[in-house]
């Protein structure tokens, strides 16, 4: 089984429950109205993995539940930015309808980039060169950069972390 089917397959298997919680919990359709509280919160990239929901935070938003600095320096996760699908180990892609993209039937997980001056739970490394590179990210989005790609990625792997440490408590 090839890259791109494997990853097809990991996106499908995440996609079902999460469409599954929306049918169940009777979430408003896509393409029905939406309140303005929902349509401020759909225009920020977001991204769904199992139960939790990761959006971008709102710029200003004082208390996110990750803050992720994007840098060279001592970067806790080096992701390197591929243009084929193929060599990825994670590819985002949307179509860029943002209509109902964050509406969420689980938790939601706030995602803010810092500056470099500003404290982070995690730091990462972008670059263009696989060299060292834990992982490779292809991105193809008319919402999400490739910033805010590998800051929700880094988010989502840190929670992930976080929750199976838990576990063995």
């Amino acid at each position: 089984m090839g890259r791109l089917q494997k990853t097809l397959l990991l996106l499908t298997v995440a996609a079902i429950p999460a469409a599954a919680l929306c049918y169940l919990a009777g979430l408003p359709r896509p393409d029905a109205p939406v309140e303005a509280a929902a349509l401020a919160a759909a225009s920020q990239p977001c991204f769904t993995a199992g139960p939790v929901t990761y959006r971008m935070a709102a710029p200003g938003m004082a208390a996110p539940d990750f803050r992720v600095k994007i840098g060279d320096a001592d970067p806790e996760l080096r992701i390197a930015l591929v243009d084929r699908v193929d060599d990825a180990d994670f590819a985002l892609v949307d179509d860029g309808d943002a209509a109902g993209a964050c509406m969420s039937a689980g938790r939601i997980k706030t995602v803010q980039l810092v500056g470099e001056a500003s404290a982070a739970d995690v730091t990462v490394s972008l670059s263009r060169e696989g060299t060292g590179a834990e992982l490779k990210l292809f991105v193809y989005s008319a919402r999400f950069s490739h910033d805010a790609a590998a800051a929700l990625f880094a988010a989502m792997r840190l929670d992930q972390r976080a929750s199976k440490l838990a576990q063995f408590r």
